[in-house]
């Protein structure tokens, strides 16, 4: 179980449960709720069936878009509750809501037909203490919020439809005010009279809860991010689709953040933002240490539209790993997977496979790994403390990528490379540019044919112990070598081979390569095998075999 081990995270998290209690809806005059057409909640609807399945159209519910029926709903789930558990369903119908609080022991289950509508109005929704962006925050409550709840399903054919567009404009309006008054970055509160005071609601939001199943919902327009559970254990996400519109921003699909044993599967998700996002806190702060996110499956998914398909960070400062990606589609997303993270924000990112990923007609790159996200300077070497992040053990194979500006970024800090990152199997059908890697310590590439447009197939710079194998550039550039070393250690390049017409299978440039095998590579008789660039040479660095 993930436990709060400090005292600060225990007062958050005792905190957090008051504030929820407190904040839970009371029943009928003088709660929280905006003045306007309410539901009544019926008197006569306080016996739960022996069955324990609750209807909330017996708790006063009204479906018919415009009647606030969040008192209605939460008394439903506190009854069932109180009768030792069971179900809630939602029948159908469109209900207008604010935020809902689960309870333990309880299925949410919303109907075919219908439709739970966030409201618009931010009255109907209570600020609790909560997490944004990796940091304890005042923050809206979230369509469906559940905190320390246990054994716990939202399941269904219906649809949260989370009117975003309200959100998403207020929100616009508050930056505009952010940037006038120089609040940069994500700590400052926002300031008085702010269109948004507090951060916008999540569509289901959960906090330290544990045996969770989130399956068969359709959710659009989230004011942010879609599904964002929080140091929770156990969770099962399944069969959800998820769209949101183009370019809406923070309008993320699924963000794991400082969780455990999460399996998502059979998901389709086209969004403004990241698909699925793996977090663990924002930065390293002294004496706040974050949890991990650990054990994680991501399979058989479908990403339409978004930032990337599946991704890493860039909040890492309680670490990840042990990821599993599987079996996934990335067609039309900016990019395919996104590893990142950046000076400040620490910890290890590790033990991360992505195998069967298809992607195609992608806006920038296929796969990215890069510890650079806020952090430009990409030449200084800093010194190393716990806020410098370490990024290990990455296996990518069996990747086809069809369309993109560039097929892979590999991008190390100079004081932390990224350490163990093997690429195998991977067919690149059609990419502006090939695979590019800076700053990495034991890189292999096997199995690989790279189409691309302009630039070499494959170009390493400042790297140690780097193994490319059975690479093939069937398309030759005037000039242009298929391998392009700088600054390397340790290579070999085996069993390689360019088309008829290229120049060069490698070309090693500078000073800087040492130790560079060349063996059993196939060249053409107007092909060098290598060739020296920049003040390189062969006498001491290459070895032919």
């Amino acid at each position: 179980m993930i436990k709060a081990n400090q005292a600060s995270r225990r007062d958050f998290v005792l905190g957090l449960a008051a504030s929820s209690a407190a904040l839970r809806p009371a029943v009928g005059p003088g709660s929280w709720l905006s003045p306007g057409r309410t539901a009544r909640v019926s008197s006569a609807s306080k016996q739960v069936p022996a069955n324990h399945v609750v209807n909330i159209l017996d708790f006063g519910a009204v479906g018919d878009g415009r009647t606030l029926c969040t008192s209605s709903i939460q008394a439903a789930i506190d009854a069932c509750a109180a009768a030792g558990g069971g179900k809630v369903f939602v029948a159908p119908g469109k209900y207008l809501t604010g935020p809902i609080f689960l309870k333990s022991n309880l299925e949410f289950e919303v109907l075919a037909g219908a439709t739970l509508l966030g409201s618009a109005n931010f009255a109907d929704y209570p600020t609790i203490p909560g997490w944004w962006e990796g940091l304890e925050r005042t923050v809206y409550a979230s369509m469906i919020t559940g905190t320390d709840v246990e054994n716990v399903a939202i399941t269904g054919q219906g649809t949260l439809d989370g009117q975003g567009a309200v959100w998403l404009d207020a929100w616009g309006k508050t930056e505009k005010l952010r940037k006038k008054l120089g609040l940069i970055g994500r700590e400052p509160e926002n300031p008085p009279g702010s269109a948004l005071p507090w951060p916008r609601p999540r569509m289901i939001n959960l906090y330290r809860s544990r045996k969770v199943l989130i399956s068969g919902l359709t959710i659009h327009d989230s004011p942010s991010w879609t599904v964002h559970p929080v140091l929770c254990e156990d969770v099962y996400i399944e069969g959800l689709t998820i769209i949101n519109p183009p370019h809406s921003w923070n309008t993320d699909g699924i963000d794991p953040e400082s969780c455990r044993n999460v399996r998502i599967s059979n998901c389709y998700i086209s969004t403004g933002d990241d698909c699925i996002m793996l977090k663990s806190g924002y930065k390293q702060i002294p004496g706040k240490p974050f949890l991990p996110s650990e054990n994680i499956v991501v399979t058989n998914c479908v990403f339409n539209a978004g930032g990337c398909g599946v991704g890493i960070g860039s909040e890492t400062a309680g670490g990840v790993r042990n990821v599993a990606i599987s079996n996934c589609v990335c067609d039309g997303t900016t990019c395919g997977l996104y590893f990142r993270t950046a000076r400040g924000r620490g910890n290890v990112v590790e033990n991360v496979s992505a195998v069967n990923v298809v992607m195609r007609n992608l806006e920038d790159t296929g796969i990215i790994f890069s510890m650079f996200y806020e952090d430009e300077d990409r030449s200084t070497l800093h010194s190393v403390d716990v806020r410098t992040p370490v990024f290990r053990n990455f296996h990518c194979s069996d990747i086809l990528l069809d369309g993109a500006e560039r097929a892979v970024v590999v991008e190390g800090l100079p004081e932390s490379p990224i350490q163990g990152l093997s690429l195998d199997n991977v067919f690149v059908k059609a990419a502006e540019k090939g695979i590019s890697c800076y700053q990495v310590h034991e890189f292999s590439v096997s199995n690989a044919v790279v189409h691309v447009n302009s630039g070499p197939s494959v170009q390493c710079k400042n790297a140690l112990d780097l193994e490319l194998i059975r690479v093939r550039a069937p398309k030759s550039q005037p000039n242009v070598p298929v391998i392009a070393l700088e600054n390397v250690h340790q290579a070999m390049v085996q069993s390689c081979s360019a088309a008829e017409s290229s120049p060069a299978l490698v070309q090693l440039r500078g000073d800087g390569n040492r130790d560079i095998t060349l063996a059993l590579n196939r060249v053409s008789k107007q092909t060098q095998e290598v060739v020296f660039a920049d003040g390189a040479s062969e006498q001491g660095v290459v070895r032919r075999i």
